[in-house]
């Protein structure tokens, strides 16, 4: 009875120190989204492009946000990530903008049943709020790969990097995640250009 009295004091002391009901954050999750803004275009007829599985830079393929501290140091954030991983999201969002965009007859990922006529292959290079200065930035560089897959050899077309950074009043998630939503509109943008040049001389 007493080493029972003596584990109940214990308790009864531990618990007027220790908050057994504190609340830890919640985790939240966030998507990159990039609408386009126009109208659809009329297509290349026999055009279609397939759309590979995007490849991310080790440093951010994880699901949490990345933030650059200095130059030395970048951190990941627990409490908020992504919802899905930084690949299949990146690729789903090109195949969506290159949809609605109009230029080929059919945009569909690499699983698609139709032969392709074209490639797009990407890695994405960087995605982190760079922390650094005031105002911070949102930070997103993706690496295209533009392929003419009817030629024999898979012929390179172009091989360009898009790398835009958008500045954001706060360093909080919801911001940041604002920031880059911004900046994939404009690489998709601009992707969108030089693809429509591309097919135009050919």
């Amino acid at each position: 009875m007493p080493d029972f009295i003596g584990i109940c004091l214990v308790l009864f002391v531990l618990g007027g120190c220790v908050d057994i009901g504190r609340s830890y954050p919640e985790k939240h999750s966030y998507i990159l989204e990039a609408v386009h803004p126009g109208e659809t275009r009329a297509s290349i007829p026999g055009t279609v492009l397939k759309v590979r599985k995007f490849r991310v830079s080790p440093a951010f393929e994880g699901k949490e946000l990345v933030y650059r501290a200095n130059d030395a140091r970048y951190e990941g954030d627990f409490y908020n990530e992504w919802f899905v991983p930084p690949n299949a999201m990146i690729t789903q969002q090109v195949v969506n903008w290159l949809t609605r965009a109009g230029l080929f007859q059919y945009v569909m990922d690499s699983s698609g049943p139709l032969p392709a006529t074209h490639r797009l292959e990407g890695i994405l290079t960087a995605l982190y709020g760079d922390y650094r200065a005031t105002p911070a930035k949102a930070v997103l560089a993706v690496q295209f790969f533009f392929l003419h897959e009817a030629s024999a050899q898979g012929e390179v077309l172009w091989h360009r990097e898009y790398r835009k950074e958008v500045d954001i009043m706060e360093q909080k998630p919801e911001a940041l995640v604002s920031g880059w939503n911004e900046a994939l509109r404009l690489i998709l943008s601009a992707l969108d250009e030089d693809l429509t040049r591309t097919l135009r001389r050919q």
